[in-house]
């Protein structure tokens, strides 16, 4: 076994099973891959380390050091590291093949099978530890013990714990052991499928249909793994201020008339609302970028009077195009060349507007292409874009795996090509010179750079309730940064107190979003009354009042890799009874919510990791296992007694919540709220803190005056009030 230097940072390794390569990235981060490996959808300009690594090469094993981290690789492709002097890593190369079953009984009675077909390359890791992440997934938080393949797939039936895959595809996982955690990055993007120590206790198995090995192998806490994975990938961008209020959508509000309707009765009950979206109804026979004129006359003055009353209107956009001559797009499209084809002829399937095409997506011009009709619509008014069946979905059967997406078949590109219909999106807002607002449905690694997700199809359930709180946890461990689900369920009729117990539930989800499908009751927050209709309203007061600490978090998201919505082992990684803490949620280091999750439940046990004080009460609750009211009306949502959080009383006044530690400090983020005239400098960046029961503001930016004139600190015990900076 030898190697050669390729580059500073770079080896290449020849093995008896071929040619590898390793690549050191960062003090915690290498890169293992095949150099035949194809180009990363979302890995873009890394550079190795210049120099300082060490290599000792034995006759079957080559050791490489770089500071806390030593990595031997063995002439069988065996890899074994230790960082910070503790064996982290052993991993060796790993091919499934299907057990031949014989489970045709079982199946005829309708039982699926376990068997999934997999015979392609992989690899496997010794494993003991809680396994985190994969994204959009159903189970708890801890997936040990489950089994997940990453296929992108629209199943509107209600998602359980043996789906083994939904709308998005992230192949990133964490092993969690304190300050050394592994993070295992697999970016492949063909059929994928992660056995998380369920056919061996011992083992995590990662197996793909095709493709090469390109593995990424980070180390660190959960928050160095998590950053350094979506400095990898992409960041999340920061969202406009008024994303992080109250937004409303349905299947369908089809006239400009009915979503006028919509918004008077949310201010006549007296509930703040930001966004309303529009679905496929709006559109002139279901066909992408066309609005019905008959419903939505004088569009544009209508959409600008909405934003005059603060009232930020998003179309959806489909993947599929319809297949007619003389709509403009698609004979663009036939025009160009810019649709996927089969065999050479551009290939039909079914969607909303029937006969139906796809855009080739993979293809950079197809991209540019879609960008130009984007900014056309942000041009319009309409305030951002809802994208939508881009797994892609399709109502005739599955796209065949030799269809052409652009330059790559659909085999590989499947998993990809909603992230890369976001990516257009995301070159039509550059076009546009407008800050970044995209929702997607379907992704894989790197999608939250180009677009926020919410988690697709759920029901009007209480176990999709509860279910929502670790698949949140994991996507945001994932590099999600601006996510959320369907408040109140989309598919199946929400009951008054399951949709007041979720408004609470969704408090600290960065996207805040009631959605509802056609043929299912109304679940708007003013068809509620009595003390339900208290509660939701409640929540969203609330909700408002936290957007400061909510955008704060996300700019640190964009600009550090910090995780917003977090499970309480990333901020108390040494507490083991938190390591599959399933109900009780965290944003930042401050927040803990701990909300009702059954029917009929007035009160509810709970573990507090550390003092913790009621927001509302301003009780205290000492570390351990309290029993708190989460009836209705209450929202159990919990600041650390050490911390200081930052709310907006209203426009002008921003209040802090103080525990009463003198130590306590917090950030503070403050901008124009939306353009892009923050990547530019124009944004405050306040490090606030408290001495002699008084604030005091440090800026480590300054560059834009400040709309707050006061400033409240308030807790149990503190109460001052005095004007707000405006300089340093």
């Amino acid at each position: 076994m030898n190697y050669q230097n390729k580059a500073p940072g770079e080896y290449v390794l020849d093995t008896r099973y071929g040619r590898r390569v390793i690549s050191f990235l960062s003090p915690a981060c290498f890169r293992f891959f095949d150099p035949e490996a194809p180009k990363s959808p979302c890995v873009e300009g890394i550079t190795p380390i210049p120099h300082g690594v060490t290599i000792k090469t034995l006759e079957n094993e080559i050791i490489f050091s770089y500071e806390n981290l030593q990595v031997s690789i063995s002439d069988t492709l065996d890899i074994k590291a230790t960082y910070l002097g503790k064996e982290v890593l052993a991993c060796r190369p790993y091919q499934e093949h299907s057990a031949q079953l014989h489970l045709e009984l079982a199946e005829k009675e309708g039982h699926a099978s376990n068997d999934n077909a997999f015979a392609g390359g992989g690899f496997e890791v010794d494993n003991a530890r809680p396994v985190y992440g994969l994204g959009e997934r159903t189970g708890p938080l801890d997936k040990r013990g489950y089994d997940y393949i990453n296929w992108n797939t629209d199943d509107p039936s209600a998602h359980v714990d043996t789906f083994k895959s939904l709308y998005q595809s992230i192949p990133f996982f964490i092993l969690f052991d304190g300050d050394s955690s592994l993070g295992i990055f697999a970016d492949n993007t063909a059929k994928t499928h992660f056995d998380f120590n369920k056919s061996d206790r011992e083992k995590v198995r990662v197996s793909y249909v095709s493709g090469k090995d390109d593995i990424y192998f980070i180390f660190g806490s959960l928050a160095d793994i998590c950053a350094e994975f979506s400095g990898l990938v992409g960041r999340s961008p920061l969202v406009p201020y008024w994303a992080l209020g109250a937004q409303q959508c349905r299947w369908s509000y089809p006239n400009a008339d009915k979503v006028d309707e919509v918004i008077a009765e949310y201010q006549e009950k007296d509930l703040p609302l930001s966004v309303v979206y529009l679905d496929i109804d709006y559109m002139d026979d279901y066909k992408d970028f066309t609005v019905d004129a008959f419903k939505f006359p004088d569009l544009q003055a209508w959409l600008a009077a909405k934003k005059e009353q603060g009232i930020h209107i998003v179309p959806i956009i489909d993947a599929g195009v319809k297949a007619k001559e003389g709509y403009f797009l698609y004979d663009e499209g036939i025009a160009n060349g810019y649709f996927c084809t089969q065999n050479g002829e551009v290939y039909h399937n079914e969607v909303w507007p029937g006969d139906s095409v796809f855009p080739a997506f993979c293809k950079e011009e197809v991209q540019a292409w879609w960008a130009v009709h984007i900014a056309k619509m942000l041009d319009i008014g309409f305030a951002g874009i809802w994208n939508d069946m881009n797994e892609p979905a399709s109502f005739k059967g599955p796209l065949p795996l030799d269809v052409d997406m652009g330059g790559t078949l659909h085999d590989k590109a499947h998993n990809v090509y909603g992230h890369y219909m976001v990516k257009a999106g995301a070159k039509g807002f550059r076009l546009a010179k407008k800050r970044n607002f995209q929702l997607t449905r379907a992704g894989y690694a790197g999608t939250a750079r180009f677009s926020g997700t919410w988690a697709g199809d759920n029901q009007s359930i209480y176990d999709h309730l509860r279910l929502s709180l670790p698949q949140l946890m994991n996507m945001s461990l994932s590099g999600q940064a601006y996510i959320g689900v369907d408040i109140g369920g989309f598919g199946g009729d929400s009951t008054p107190e399951l949709l007041a117990k979720w408004s609470v539930a969704s408090l600290l989800s960065p996207l805040y979003r009631n959605h509802s499908a056609i043929g299912t009751l109304d679940q708007e927050p003013y068809t509620l009354t009595g003390k339900y209709f208290e509660t939701y309203r409640n929540a969203l007061k609330l909700r408002y009042a936290l957007r400061p600490t909510l955008y704060t978090e996300l700019y640190l998201a964009e600009k550090e890799g910090n995780v917003p919505l977090r499970p309480l082992i990333y901020n108390y990684p040494n507490d083991s009874r938190l390591i599959n803490e399933n109900t009780e949620v965290m944003y930042g280091a401050d927040l803990l919510l701990a909300p009702s999750l059954t029917p009929g439940e007035t009160r509810r046990a709970v573990y507090f990791p550390d003092d913790f004080i009621g927001i509302e009460d301003g009780r205290l609750y000492p570390k351990g296992d309290h029993l708190i009211d989460v009836s209705l009306g209450r929202i159990p949502l919990f600041v650390r007694a050490k911390g200081l959080v930052a709310l907006e009383d209203n426009e002008s006044t921003l209040r802090l919540f103080w525990g009463g530690d003198r130590n306590a400090t917090c950030l503070l983020y403050e901008d124009e709220g939306d353009g892009l005239a923050y990547l530019s400098g124009v944004y405050n960046l306040c490090r606030i803190s408290v001495a002699d029961g008084r604030p005091h503001i440090e800026y480590l930016h300054h560059g834009y005056h400040s709309r707050y004139q006061k400033i409240i600190l308030s807790g149990p015990s503190a109460l001052y009030e005095c004007p707000f900076p405006m300089q340093e």
